[in-house]
């Protein structure tokens, strides 16, 4: 601020009890407190001066107000009408209330950021703004305010003395393996979680097995072998981005690479945590209630990514590709319920067994934190997410008619342009006329919306 000139921001007082509470967590530094906080309010969307005549008429409808900075699209949201006004301006008048579990469940792409409090141009910076990348935002909807770790927390003096007795002297610099160990010494030097885990999601880590895994079993299969250690009374996961730092932290011990978003994907246990480089400075941990929300925020990246250079593998796949596109969950589901998919099935499952077996291989596996079920629409999607495996092709109509537990998710395609997700409530709900694969759909709009999970 210029010296003798005062601003909103200078003159700014809460206007609501929440905001006299956000101000104090803001104070107290307590981060966690903050996002409990507006995970259970209300929040102010404003609607843009110039769409207020369509919307108040019926003629438009209210869309998520955005704004870049930095490179990044941020949507907009306020914690009172005050607030907004501050912010951006008094020609803003109109607005919308939204809980913030609302807004995380419809959200509306999973590359933009949300913005509480935020100035636009020419307005006034608040002292509780935020910005929270989308997965953040979804896990602070479900209950959990506590941003990432980054960094290796101090040790107890115990271990410390232990590490000495066995250490020389003086250690030898840090020296990154590779491109992604630089990013994530620059991000944990910075404090940036979301460099951090950015260049995490886009990588491959090492995954440490016992000697005597088969080599064909895979996160998202039942049996895998997580391989765990306790650290100060917490069960820890370890991966590595380099065989460098697995074998700084444990020795010689066999592995296997694959996407980190697989790791994230099949996290077998809620109360587990995630340790990228142990005892690295390009390490960090993350805390076992933060994963379901990063992980399904890693797979839409990764869907994303695919999206442009896509290559279905058969017609079926091109069908669901465009009406993914388009955002028809309905033609979706209708079209893959005349559709063969493929199922998991251990090495001796009879190859004409259908859904209504008693000893059909219903092999449910966490994904995204809820136990499911997955299926997949060709070899490729199967291959990638789980390796070589024996399948079976029942049609999805047989698969929701002998449905056998409401608590299980349908899962399809996790981590690709033609994902789906279905509650087990849901799924036996899936009726009518199915779509027959040679059917005509359609052709896609000229400029298509990045696909969303339906």
């Amino acid at each position: 601020m210029k010296q003798g000139v005062a601003t909103v921001a200078d003159a700014w007082r809460p206007t609501s009890e929440l905001e006299h509470r956000l101000q104090e967590t803001v104070r107290a530094g307590d981060q966690e407190s903050y996002f409990r906080l507006i995970a259970e309010s209300e929040l102010v969307v404003p609607v843009p001066p110039d769409l207020v005549d369509g919307v108040l008429a019926g003629d438009a409808q209210p869309s998520w107000p955005t704004q870049e900075e930095d490179g990044r699209v941020h949507v907009l949201v306020y914690t009172s009408a005050s607030a907004m006004r501050a912010c951006l301006g008094p020609s803003y008048q109109h607005f919308m209330t939204v809980r913030f579990g609302d807004i995380a469940e419809t959200w509306p792409d999973a590359r933009w950021w949300l913005a509480i409090d935020a100035p636009g141009k020419g307005g006034a910076a608040l002292p509780i703004e935020a910005r929270l990348p989308s997965w953040f935002v979804r896990q602070v909807a479900e209950g959990d305010g506590r941003p990432p770790q980054v960094g290796r927390a101090a040790a107890p003096w115990e271990e410390l003395r232990d590490q000495h007795r066995d250490l020389p002297r003086e250690r030898p610099e840090f020296q990154p393996a590779n491109d992604v160990e630089r990013e994530l010494l620059r991000a944990a030097a910075n404090n940036d979680h979301d460099l951090f885990l950015q260049t995490l999601a886009a990588t491959e880590v090492l995954l440490p097995v016992p000697g005597d895994t088969d080599y064909t079993l895979r996160p998202g299969r039942p049996g895998f072998p997580w391989q765990t250690r306790e650290v100060d009374g917490s069960t820890v996961v370890p991966v590595f981005t380099s065989p460098e730092r697995l074998t700084e932290a444990s020795g010689n011990v066999e592995y296997i690479k694959l996407p980190f978003t697989v790791v994230l994907r099949y996290w077998p246990n809620h109360d587990w945590l995630l340790a990228i480089n142990s005892g690295s400075p390009a390490g960090g941990t993350v805390l076992a209630q933060q994963l379901p929300g990063l992980a399904t925020w890693a797979d839409q990246r990764a869907a994303q990514r695919m999206t442009e250079g896509f290559e279905p593998q058969n017609d079926v796949e091109q069908r669901l590709f465009d009406v993914a596109r388009r955002g028809d969950t309905d033609a979706f589901f209708k079209l893959l319920l005349g559709a063969q998919v493929l199922v998991a099935a251990d090495a001796d499952t009879p190859w004409g067994i259908v859904p209504g077996d008693p000893d059909f291989p219903w092999r449910p596996v966490p994904v995204h934190g809820r136990t499911s079920i997955q299926l997949f629409t060709s070899l490729k999607w199967m291959n990638e997410a789980i390796g070589s495996s024996r399948f079976i092709m029942p049609s999805l109509l047989e698969l929701v008619t002998a449905w056998p537990d409401p608590s299980w998710t349908l899962v399809l395609n996790p981590g690709t342009p033609i994902d789906a997700s279905m509650p087990g409530d849901q799924v036996r709900t899936l009726s009518g006329p199915a779509t027959p694969p040679s059917a005509s759909t359609p052709p896609p709009p000229e400029a298509p919306a990045v696909p969303v999970a339906p």
